[in-house]
């Protein structure tokens, strides 16, 4: 697995959790092609986009004949983005958003979640009362994994 980010701290993280790569998108801004280089200039197979306008041509542009581009949130909300269509043909190459699924796919994910004793990385938790500082915190774009707002009932 290559991962990206933006901090020599934070790839250490992700190689802990199991990346065998890391991407420092802001020492190499042309990560597509260092993804390239990478896997021997054939591309990867599979990339999940989170960036969102900015990295959508740079996340095609890293993929292999026939890879596959997952879209999470609102991975190309800001409107005016204009797509270079032919980043999409010749290749095989396939784009597709990952949704909510159906309550038998939640409870099918909770069991493998359970079974596999899988954790989700944590950066901070902030209480209710804490939550512009939380934001804040988000935006500063340190953190590494979630950011958690806490509200207890009592």
């Amino acid at each position: 697995m290559i991962a990206t980010t933006s901090t020599a701290e934070k790839a250490e993280r992700l190689k802990a959790l199991g990346a065998s790569e890391v991407i420092n998108y802001t020492e190499a801004p042309d990560w597509d092609e260092k993804a390239r280089d990478l896997t021997g200039g054939s591309g990867v197979d599979c990339v999940v986009e989170i960036g969102g306008p900015g990295t959508i041509e740079k996340s095609l542009k890293a993929l292999a004949v026939g890879g596959h581009v997952s879209l999470i949130g609102a991975s190309l909300s800001r409107s005016g983005i204009m797509l270079d269509p032919l980043l999409l043909t010749g290749r095989g190459t396939t784009v597709g958003a990952i949704s909510v699924g159906s309550r038998a796919d939640f409870e099918a994910m909770n069991r493998a979640i359970a079974l596999h004793g899988l954790r989700p990385v944590i950066d901070r938790t902030f209480p209710f009362a804490e939550a512009k500082e939380a934001y804040r915190h988000f935006e500063g774009r340190g953190h590494f994994g979630k950011v958690v707002i806490s509200h207890r009932l009592k």
